[in-house]
């Protein structure tokens, strides 16, 4: 995976390899146990202090997604799954029985009751992400590559009869919360789409040109923006405009090439300054497609 880095940026060097990379190992462009450059190798190619490399791995490493290997170097770290005995549905199953034991009703109320939730909620497809601009993208990319209706929920709504009863989907940033809850083979990742991929499918702008950033959702922004500034992109050339506000299209007729997210794309229909970043990868949609067609009909 290449790495950039940008040193006339309002982005801290650390912030944009911590980004980098994060987004590398979820979208699969680093692979499980692949081994990083090590901090003097990032410092000699970007010519940056070895501590600025240092900080950088450590922060990844607090998040679980690298492990220094003592003598060894960096490496993507195996993701750790949770232990049955204390996440898994058996102890959830256990609570259930136990609590409802303890408030009176019998082990016949419990089964009529746990029948008649399951006969209520068909199967079916969830998104589980909490946030909301976030999760409006998601369906929008869900619903076009599968043309199936798929709902929408917060992690704090999703309830653990949910997770017994529903087939789900979730964004990869939530996903190891949403494992502990579900039953095996219950949970679908979304993988993040790789960021160098989509970038490689466009041609590169003049030095010149204008580049507008639009969407809602914060983060879509900074992403964006942070990439343009580590491939070295002057950052005076990029707007930003977010849909939500009144003016937002005001000053985009200047602009070479608009970056959007495939939910904003819908702003500018038969555009052809419109440059769609897709969030999720062709991966998991092929995988949700297979899942959507192997669900019985109702």
């Amino acid at each position: 995976m290449k790495i950039w880095v940008s040193k006339n940026s309002e982005v801290s060097i650390v912030d944009q390899l911590v980004e980098q990379i994060s987004l590398g190992i979820a979208s699969h462009d680093l692979k499980v146990a692949e081994k990083l450059p090590s901090t003097r190798e990032l410092a000699r190619r970007f010519g940056i202090h070895q501590n600025t490399a240092i900080a950088a791995y450590r922060r990844l490493a607090e998040t679980g997604l690298v492990e220094f290997k003592k003598g060894s170097g960096v490496y993507v770290a195996v993701a750790k799954r949770p232990h049955a005995a204390s996440h898994g549905l058996g102890s959830i199953v256990d609570r259930f029985v136990s609590e409802s034991a303890a408030a009176g009703y019998s082990l016949a109320d419990m089964i009529e009751h746990l029948r008649s939730r399951v006969d209520a909620n068909p199967r079916k497809f969830l998104l589980v992400e909490s946030d909301v601009e976030l999760r409006k993208i998601l369906l929008a990319e869900i619903e076009a590559a599968t043309n199936a209706t798929i709902e929408g929920i917060s992690l704090e709504d999703f309830s653990a009869s949910l997770a017994d009863s529903e087939a789900h989907v979730t964004a990869f940033t939530q996903r190891r919360k949403i494992r502990k809850l579900c039953a095996p083979g219950k949970c679908i990742a979304l993988r993040p789409n790789s960021v160098p991929a989509s970038l490689s499918r466009h041609s590169r702008p003049s030095d010149h040109d204008l580049i507008a950033i639009v969407s809602d959702w914060d983060k879509f922004r900074k992403m964006a923006k942070l990439f343009l500034i580590a491939a070295s992109i002057d950052p005076d050339t990029i707007v930003i405009r977010t849909p939500r506000f009144s003016d937002w299209k005001s000053g985009l007729d200047h602009a070479s090439l608009i970056i959007c997210d495939s939910l904003t794309a819908k702003h500018f229909p038969d555009e052809d300054r419109v440059r769609i970043f897709p969030l999720i990868s062709d991966d998991s949609l092929t995988e949700l497609r297979s899942a959507i067609l192997s669900l019985p009909r109702i």
